[in-house]
Order: C-alpha cells, then sequence, then structure tokens
C-alpha cells in the first residue's frame, strides 16, 4: 500500500494506492550505494563509496484494473505539482512525480525521490 498526498492542501490531491502487484511492492524495497570502480594501469582497482542516499531511489506505483478516478489524480499530480509526500511501509518521502501511463487497463506512476522525511 502506498499513498500520495500533495505538500500543501489540496481538495483532490491526495490517494491512496491499496492493490499493489507483488512484483512492484518488491522492486521498491530496493536501494544502491554511489559506488564505482576505476580500473588502474596496474590492472588493480580505485573503488570510490559515496554512501547511500535515498534521493537515489525511484518509487513505482502500479494499479491494476485503473478507475478513471485513479488515472485523472495520476494525471493531476504528474501536470501540476514538482513535489508530493509519499507514504510507505518503511517511511515517509517527498518525491517528484516524473510519468504516469495507462496501458490495457493497468495504470503506472514513476515518482523519483527528493528524500526522507520520517525517521
Amino acid at each position: 500500500m502506498i499513498g500520495i498526498a500533495t505538500r500543501t492542501y489540496d481538495l483532490i490531491g491526495a490517494r491512496v494506492f491499496r492493490d499493489m502487484p507483488r512484483s512492484k511492492d518488491q522492486e521498491n524495497r530496493s536501494g544502491a550505494r554511489r559506488v564505482s570502480r576505476t580500473g588502474t594501469l596496474d590492472g588493480g582497482c580505485v573503488i570510490a563509496d559515496m554512501g547511500f542516499s535515498d534521493g537515489d531511489r525511484g518509487i513505482y506505483i502500479e494499479e491494476p484494473s485503473a478507475t478513471i478516478e485513479s488515472v485523472n489524480f495520476a494525471r493531476y499530480i504528474v501536470e501540476e505539482y514538482a513535489l508530493v509526500i509519499v507514504a510507505m511501509e518503511d517511511g515517509a518521502y517527498e518525491a517528484a512525480p516524473e510519468s504516469y501511463a495507462v496501458k490495457d487497463g493497468i495504470l503506472s506512476i514513476r515518482l523519483l525521490v527528493s528524500e526522507k522525511v520520517s525517521e
């Protein structure tokens, strides 16, 4: 289950997506460190580790058999808001609604995390 809400009051600016497919739910439970590896002339390598940042995460929402209200909400959020609050099982995040799409009745929303706003 994932909830999206605008940062300021908006009568139609909040929605909860309850029926996420298991695969998308698991995809949202991933993360990666900012690590790069560069080969050196002596045949070794140098690893640069810049740590972990929630800002590198993406959040993917999928609603099978999407209602027209859900599609309208996704379009509205993507077109009108630069940042929204996204609440998930592991915390609340500030995120930019990057895109939405509807294909074969399945609504997909992609959000890019800016920062974690909960502990």
